[in-house]
């Protein structure tokens, strides 16, 4: 069975009403227990230990804060009936507004295709942990890599330790991930799978440079979700169909092994 693992985006949009939430993500206790923690951080540091926390100039430290205190933790599926709950929240595939998620459109995509996300995409979160494309999330300002040390665990990557590897591909399940998120995101994940779970990751290279793709940020993140939307377009089941993918870019076998698909920008081939 394929599940694909990409990165969330900072810029996030509030509900979108014209499409609705399936269901909570699977660690609602755990994120409403990093959402005390910022609190925390707050009460007792003041506002510049979240600055530093979350790294942002102080134009962005006055809207992050805001997002901090307007979040409200969703336990239970049941409350998403609250409607004054109910009103902060919106699946996550469409609150994410960055490069990758404008590139997969998945507003416009047909139901069909919509399916295909629910069942096969995976979006990774510092606050989250992981997410299916249509469960409940609010906006929120927490990464992967921040240095935030929650009870014994000295940063997040402890504190999820192999919860996230085992949500997404679950010990004896045989799952074969495709791994489009950034090395941040990646790294709570694929050093934590189970012997049976394979992953393959998906490099977009501008050019080549000693041998080795040269990688932009901006161009790689539009391509990871062209590739996405591309597999839910084609119901993609199986990793050896990635290679035909040829939306901008083409499989380059030259460069590529078994556990690294890499594709080269067609224009600089």
């Amino acid at each position: 069975m394929l599940q694909v693992i990409i990165s969330p985006a900072k810029q996030m949009r509030a509900a979108q009403d014209a499409f609705e939430v399936l269901g909570i993500p699977p660690f609602a206790h755990e994120t409403a227990h990093l959402h005390r923690a910022l609190l925390d951080i707050e009460r007792n540091e003041g506002s510049g230990g979240l600055q530093a926390l979350w790294n942002v100039s102080d134009k962005l430290l006055g809207p992050c804060l805001n997002t901090l205190h307007e979040f409200r933790p969703i336990l239970n599926k049941s409350d998403l009936d609250n409607p004054a709950l109910a009103r902060h929240l919106s699946p996550a595939v469409m609150s994410y507004h960055g490069i990758q998620y404008q590139s997969m459109a998945p507003e416009v995509m047909d139901s069909a295709q919509l399916a295909w996300l629910q069942d096969h995409l995976w979006i990774l979160s510092g606050l989250y942990g992981c997410v299916r494309p249509f469960h409940a999330v609010e906006p929120y300002r927490l990464e992967m890599g921040a240095k935030l040390a929650v009870d014994d665990a000295r940063d997040l990557y402890a504190f999820w330790g192999d919860k996230l590897a085992r949500a997404i591909a679950p010990a004896g399940s045989n799952i074969t991930i495709v791994n489009l998120a950034s090395i941040e995101y990646a790294k709570a994940v694929l050093p934590c799978l189970a012997c049976d779970a394979t992953a393959v990751t998906c490099l977009f290279g501008e050019g080549i440079r000693n041998g080795k793709p040269i990688q932009r940020s901006t161009a790689s993140k539009k391509a990871r979700g062209s590739m996405v939307r591309w597999m839910a377009e084609n119901k993609l089941e199986d990793v050896s169909g990635l290679t035909a993918f040829d939306v901008g870019y083409r499989h380059f076998p030259e460069l590529s092994d078994k556990n690294t698909l890499v594709f080269m920008n067609a224009q600089a081939q």
